[in-house]
């Protein structure tokens, strides 16, 4: 099933991930979790809703495993970035946080959030004249 706004929720995507690595490379963005091992949960975290959004946007097999594929390439392409711009730093644990926030999100699309955005454009679509 293809989404009727496929290329909206496409460049959406892609918005969110020109800003996640803008983000990622801001010497400091002001975000962080307070409490031991915070950062990998917002690592976790991001790459479980990055993974969520592909997953929505591709419901088959081959395109989810695209979708985690492009998605764990980007968490490697931010760590090798930020080994580059001092003083931000790579951790190959980042990495594996990531890895656990595609793998959630791959379990998650098991679930009806598979659906999210096709349930946004039905119910946009029935407020449409």
């Amino acid at each position: 099933m293809r989404l009727r706004w496929h290329r909206a929720w496409t460049v959406i995507g892609v918005l969110v991930m020109a800003w996640t690595l803008w983000m990622a490379l801001t010497p400091d963005p002001d975000i962080a979790l307070d409490f031991p091992q915070g950062d990998k949960l917002l690592h976790a975290f991001t790459f479980t809703c990055l993974m969520g959004w592909w997953g929505n946007i591709h419901h088959s097999r081959r395109g989810r495993i695209g979708s985690a594929l492009l998605c764990l390439g980007f968490g490697i392409f931010i760590e090798f970035a930020q080994w580059l711009d001092p003083p931000r730093y790579a951790d190959a644990l980042d990495v594996l946080a990531d890895s656990v926030g595609i793998a959630l999100a791959w379990l998650l699309l098991k679930t009806p959030l598979a659906d999210v955005l096709a349930w946004v454009e039905r119910t946009l679509g029935k407020r449409q004249p």
